[in-house]
């Protein structure tokens, strides 16, 4: 990403890509931000995290401004109207909803005791609280709204803003977790020692590893709100920076399934081999 941070306040995250980047691995990046953001937006809500609402006021303006320049990114690649035109009005309106959510942001700002001594939990409804949660609400689909309409560019983009990157043995099964890991469904507990799950999904563990191992996907610890109140802290699953460009290259690929063995047939009963005998 290349708009500069704020100087004032430094933003909550940096993301983890290449540069420079294509279109739809811009898009990733854009996504993933998105995620980081609503982490730390939970962790507040949960009151797990310190209340840093300035960092948090300036990282949104930042999203704001990234989805902005994403949409002058794509738009530059002069790509044919459909369904690009649609993609392109929701990249907006995420633009527009991000702007709410600064607005909340700085209103939270403003709701904080003279003492800063926020409540351990805060109430989302009343003051403080609220505002955090509507702030959140605004962003909450953004990351999901994002990948989905960067399969809906990637096929237009010309082949010279198309990424390249492959890895041996990537199957549609890969990619499938890839693009729930890139929509900010994957969480997982105790390194793995649970099964991944998101809003919609159950990510297979197995699959999950053999990302890690070919540094397509990386755990963040400890960086996503815990799953009931008092719980631990889980482990937010990102896309590595090798994971946006493969991402990039295969987000539309007919990639073949990777089924299980076939199994053997069972040996045929003793009742079943007569009846055929008596045909």
């Amino acid at each position: 990403m290349t708009t500069p941070p704020d100087p004032d306040h430094a933003p909550l995250f940096d993301v983890d890509a290449p540069v420079p980047l294509t279109p739809v691995e811009r898009l990733l990046a854009l996504a993933d931000l998105y995620t980081q953001h609503n982490d730390r937006i939970d962790l507040l809500l949960a009151g797990r995290a310190s209340c840093d609402l300035d960092a948090s006021v300036s990282s949104a303006g930042r999203l704001e401004r990234e989805a902005l320049a994403s949409i002058k990114t794509v738009r530059q690649q002069r790509l044919p109207a459909e369904p690009v035109a649609s993609a392109v009005v929701r990249l907006k309106q995420i633009a527009h909803l991000t702007s709410g959510a600064t607005r909340y942001l700085t209103a939270a700002q403003r709701a904080l005791p003279p003492d800063d001594a926020e409540p351990p939990r805060p109430d989302p409804r009343r003051g403080f609280g609220q505002y955090l949660r509507l702030a959140r609400e605004l962003t909450a689909l953004a990351p999901a709204a994002i990948v989905e309409s960067a399969t809906h560019i990637a096929p237009r983009v010309p082949d010279r803003a198309r990424s390249t990157t492959t890895v041996p043995g990537m199957d549609a099964v890969q990619r499938d977790t890839l693009l729930e890991v890139a929509r900010g469904h994957v969480i997982v507990t105790e390194q793995y020692g649970q099964r991944g799950y998101g809003h919609t999904v159950a990510a297979d563990i197995d699959v999950l590893r053999h990302l890690e191992a070919q540094d397509l996907v990386t755990r963040e610890p400890a960086s996503a709100p815990p799953l009931f109140a008092g719980g631990p802290l889980r482990d937010r699953v990102r896309l590595a920076s090798l994971g946006f460009s493969v991402l990039g290259t295969v987000i539309n690929s007919p990639l073949h399934l990777g089924l299980p063995s076939a199994r053997p047939l069972p040996a045929p009963t003793a009742a079943a081999a007569a009846a055929r005998a008596r045909r």
